[in-house]
């Protein structure tokens, strides 16, 4: 391969926000895209990986809106050449645990609404609101999001919108609830799927609940043969324009010259040695995040434009992701598929606190899922459990390399590892004993492949001045750079 090649536009990333973008220049305009992964797979948390026989995705649990007709589905479809298959995931789709109940919810908000009602009769004024609010908020939410992109009159006419009920937007999930609900239980509930944007009631901004939670109204998809189908069927649309993409490249730096980025120079990922290749194109799109992007990828002189801000900026928040191979089907525990959200308290502030900071101590809350169940091609039998950890609890290790670290790190794992399967156990006796292999993901192998700040899954979090700020958006000060809004 050449070290100097033109493309006519470069995406950082392959990311579902990178390769979209890709695809939609490649068949909207037949441009020549280049999309560069500094992982060895592509896919971003599309991507799945193998122990043994088993196999899971690292980050796709369930997608929204991918019914016939809908927004997802048709945005899959052209993105795809209608190649790439969807299954719908069994109801209840999700299942909700508490100390004193369990929950569960359909894909029929019509069901959903009825049940919540049939539940907590007292509060069904403030119910039928939340629901109408959930379109509200993401209606609002999605405004936001296009003044990046509108043209000229139309986009300040909603800019105008934004900020004239931004106010009203800007609360948090836990302002919100406690303003419409009196029923502990209830408020609980209703913020069950925070783990889905990464911040619990109290730090969230309710517009991106109300985004997530009606992208789920109608239940929750998977692709036919497992999360790596996504860019499996993305990449030959790029192709068939003339563009690719390349594993195993780290953007090092966005060239930018009289304000503007042309190119990117890139080397072959964790290789000192690796000769540097330059890219041209007149539009770069960095699927890398915001972070990123500001603080690592652009010249010093243009970093000082956001950089500071960016890095005095709340930190994001990451997980830990236990994959489990299982002997036999979880269905001989009652498990149909779908999702769990398990909690030990209706606080998920506090437990959220309790846990993030000392998961070896405590662990009180879990998302459970069965990839086997929702691919109705998977070979073999696995879940995969999410919980709430931070950076910090293993930063002791940070400058270890990759499967060579100490045996100090490998014990705390095995310690924490064994305090998530005993709070499975509590809650699904018989669990462990179908157990077969363990494999604990922890922030550092996160922030390791994904090259994200600290291991932090979403980004920069979703609290309320997230969006106040002039570095979140698709435009940037740099003329034709723009940020991949899935990752910004």
């Amino acid at each position: 391969m050449s070290h100097l090649q033109q493309y006519d536009a470069i995406v950082i990333g392959s990311g579902i926000g990178g390769l979209t973008v890709a695809a939609i220049l490649s068949k909207f305009n037949h441009q020549k895209v280049l999309v560069l992964e500094q992982h060895f797979i592509l896919g971003g948390f599309t991507q799945e990986f193998k122990r043994q026989e088993f196999q899971w995705d690292v980050g796709l649990h369930y997608v929204g809106e991918m019914g016939e007709g809908e927004n997802g589905r048709l945005i899959s479809d052209y993105i795809t050449d209608s190649r790439l298959k969807w299954t719908k995931i069994p109801d209840p789709f999700e299942t909700l645990v508490y100390p004193d109940f369990t929950f569960e919810v359909y894909s029929d908000p019509h069901r959903y609404q009825a049940d919540l009602i049939q539940k907590f009769p007292d509060e069904k004024a403030g119910i039928l609101r939340y629901f109408a609010d959930l379109r509200r908020f993401s209606q609002w939410h999605g405004l936001r999001q296009a003044t990046g992109f509108l043209p000229g009159r139309l986009g300040a006419i909603a800019q105008s919108l934004v900020n004239y009920f931004g106010r009203t937007f800007l609360q948090t999930t836990k302002d919100y609830l406690n303003q419409h609900f009196r029923n502990p239980q209830l408020k609980a509930l209703l913020a069950s799927a925070w783990g889905t944007y990464g911040l619990p009631p109290k730090e969230s901004v309710f517009s991106i609940h109300a985004l997530v939670m009606s992208s789920y109204l109608k239940g929750g998809w998977y692709p036919v043969g497992g999360a790596q189908e996504i860019a499996k069927q993305i990449l030959p649309v790029i192709e068939q324009a003339g563009g690719g993409a390349i594993a195993q490249r780290q953007v090092t730096e966005i060239i930018v010259e009289n304000g503007a980025a042309i190119g990117v120079r890139a080397c072959k990922t964790h290789d000192p040695d690796a000769a540097i290749e330059t890219y041209y194109a007149p539009v770069v799109i960095s699927d890398a995040g915001a972070f990123n992007t500001y603080t690592k990828l652009l010249p010093v002189r243009e970093r000082a434009m956001y950089g500071d801000a960016i890095q005095q900026f709340p930190k994001g928040h990451s997980v830990l992701l236990l994959f489990l191979g299982l002997k036999a089907s979880p269905q001989a525990l009652g498990f149909r598929g779908g999702h769990h959200w398990v909690y030990s308290s209706y606080d998920h502030d506090e437990a959220w606190q309790l846990q993030r900071n000392s998961p070896e101590q405590d662990i009180n809350s879990c998302f459970l899922s069965f990839p086997s169940l929702n691919d109705p091609t998977a070979r073999s039998h696995t879940a995969a459990v999410m919980v709430y950890a931070d950076y910090e609890c293993f930063t002791q290790w940070q400058k270890q390399p990759w499967r060579k670290r100490d045996a100090d790190y490998y014990a705390f794992k095995d310690r924490i590892t064994q305090r998530i399967l005993d709070f499975l156990e509590r809650h699904y006796p018989g669990f462990s004993d179908l157990i077969e292999f363990i494999d604990l993901s922890t922030p550092l192998t996160i922030a390791y492949f994904d090259a994200s700040d600290r291991g932090a899954i979403y980004g920069i979090p979703f609290v309320p001045e997230r969006l106040q700020q002039p570095w979140i958006g698709v435009k940037t000060p740099i003329q034709n750079l723009y940020l991949d809004r899935s990752r910004c």
